[in-house]
């Protein structure tokens, strides 16, 4: 979007800011730090009883599921913002633009799951959602460098880690697991002479 618009977007909804923005769902910030001490080494995802090579989420893996579900709930105000940033962007002639999607699995939830919280961490906003001016985003690119772009066996570990819950926790075994990889840092990187803000998030239907 539009770099001046990026930065003048907030203030524009300001007013309508109210306590549920803020309300997080009840064990929030438990299983908050429960994950970034790595879900105190509890399995995610394990072999289904009846079909050993399909692996299927443990209650430790609702868990976190539903964790980042619920980390950029919907409400009035964020909703203006979506529609109002999407509004903007149209017509921007950037070809950076993507969309990993699936059915039923969040394809966030896989790429948290499977760089780990330490990785994770490295990448700006909130669980897929954010809104960056272009110096944001200048200041934003060296960690989401760091925690995606990945080789040799980090990378091939990760790929397999995101395909294996999409799979379990979803009905799309095609979905592209170097997508989650990619698509961010295309997102970020710089458009030619261009300074645009960005705006990536998230989107349950």
């Amino acid at each position: 979007m539009p770099d001046q618009e990026a930065a003048a977007l907030p203030g524009r909804f300001a007013h309508l800011v109210t306590a549920d923005d803020f309300r997080k769902p009840t064990g929030y910030t438990e299983t908050l730090a429960w994950w970034r001490r790595d879900c105190d080494g509890e399995t995610l995802l394990a072999p289904d009883a009846r079909h050993p090579a399909v692996r299927l989420p443990t209650a430790a893996g609702i868990r976190f599921a539903d964790f980042v579900h619920g980390a950029n709930s919907e409400t009035a105000t964020t909703k203006a913002m979506r529609d109002a940033s999407l509004a903007l962007t149209a017509g921007s002639g950037f070809d950076g633009m993507c969309t990993p999607a699936a059915r039923r699995a969040s394809p966030a939830a896989a790429l948290l799951y499977a760089l780990g919280a330490d990785s994770a961490t490295l990448l700006p906003g909130w669980f897929g959602d954010f809104q960056l001016t272009a110096d944001g985003v200048r200041i934003a690119l060296p960690g989401a460098e760091q925690a995606l772009r990945l080789d040799g066996e980090r990378c091939a570990d990760v790929l397999h880690r995101i395909a294996e819950w999409m799979t379990g926790t979803g009905d799309d075994p095609g979905f592209v697991a170097g997508d989650l990889l990619d698509a961010p840092l295309r997102v970020l990187h710089p458009c030619g002479g261009r300074r645009p803000g960005r705006l990536p998030f998230t989107r349950w239907h």
